[in-house]
């Protein structure tokens, strides 16, 4: 690669407009055969990512409703579950005060009504009777039973307390497993969404990128189409008369741009000095 010459500002003064021009003119040129290329690769990035990464936001966002939906679930569940023990404990708490809890179905009528069915089912297997007589036997069986029954429901009756408390301790035992069958499907839910929000992540930092990346290349085309046209037509039509002002002014011993604009600066600067405060910060 051949080493650089340094220029000072005599050298460029005597480069030719038309030259530096058409310099300008290739090194567009250039860029307009490159950029194409570059673009394409960006926009096939861009549509390869940008469904990926809203799938996985949508994935992820509908786990993360049913996670919450399932947080809520169980959290009720538990909530009213510890309610109802409180209540069942009150009332047991109550019912000690009061002499304590009496056994709506003891074991001795349980043992009462056993042997009454144990000496029914004897006769009607040493009976040489017919099926009316055994359909007798059965129904007298039925009739046992359900008496025992009603005589259970009319002391459990008698202590309304008790079957409430029964009644609030079997609910609340349902509660919890209702809580615990929510938390397990919420904990699976929970491992999803970080395999899916990781997901998420990678796609729209690869959207973010292509998009970012496709913008500026499509600038800088478009940039370097327009330059083209300016260029060509200076070119083809060797007009840069409004364009050599500045290097005439130079030229005579006066103040390049940017050294005008740097005084301009300054001036505005000392005539508004929160402007030029907030120029230091920046």
């Amino acid at each position: 690669m051949a080493a650089l010459i340094p220029m000072d500002a005599n050298d460029l003064l005597a480069v030719s407009p038309k030259l530096l021009a058409q310099a300008i003119l290739h090194r567009r040129e250039r860029l307009s055969e490159i950029i194409p290329d570059d673009l394409e690769e960006r926009k096939t990035e861009l549509l390869d990512a940008e469904p990926k990464a809203k799938t996985a936001r949508e994935e992820r966002n509908s786990i993360n409703s049913k996670v919450a939906n399932l947080k809520r679930e169980r959290n009720d569940a538990q909530k009213e579950a510890r309610t109802l023990f409180e209540r069942a404990n009150e009332i047991r708490e109550q019912l000690m005060k009061e002499g304590g809890i009496k056994n709506p179905d003891p074991k001795w009528a349980q043992e009462k009504l056993s042997q009454k069915l144990q000496n029914l089912e004897n006769q009607l297997e040493t009976s040489a009777g017919t099926h009316k007589t055994e359909e007798r036997f059965i129904n007298e069986m039925k009739s046992l039973i359900r008496e025992h029954e009603e005589w259970v429901e009319e002391r459990t009756s008698s202590q309304p307390l008790v079957k409430e408390m029964k009644e609030a301790r079997n609910k609340a035992r349902n509660l919890l497993d209702t809580a615990q069958k929510a938390h397990d499907a919420m904990v699976v839910l929970v491992q999803e969404n970080e395999e899916m929000h990781d997901s998420f992540v990678k796609w729209e930092e690869v959207r973010k990128r292509a998009r970012s990346r496709t913008r500026r290349l499509e600038n800088a085309l478009s940039s370097s189409q327009q330059a083209l046209e300016f260029w060509k037509d200076r070119v083809e039509k060797d007009d840069f008369s409004d364009l050599l002002i500045d290097a005439e002014r130079v030229r005579n011993g006066g103040q390049s741009s940017k050294a005008i604009a740097r005084e301009n600066k300054v001036a505005r600067n000392k005539s508004n000095p929160k402007s030029a405060k907030g120029d230091e910060e920046e």
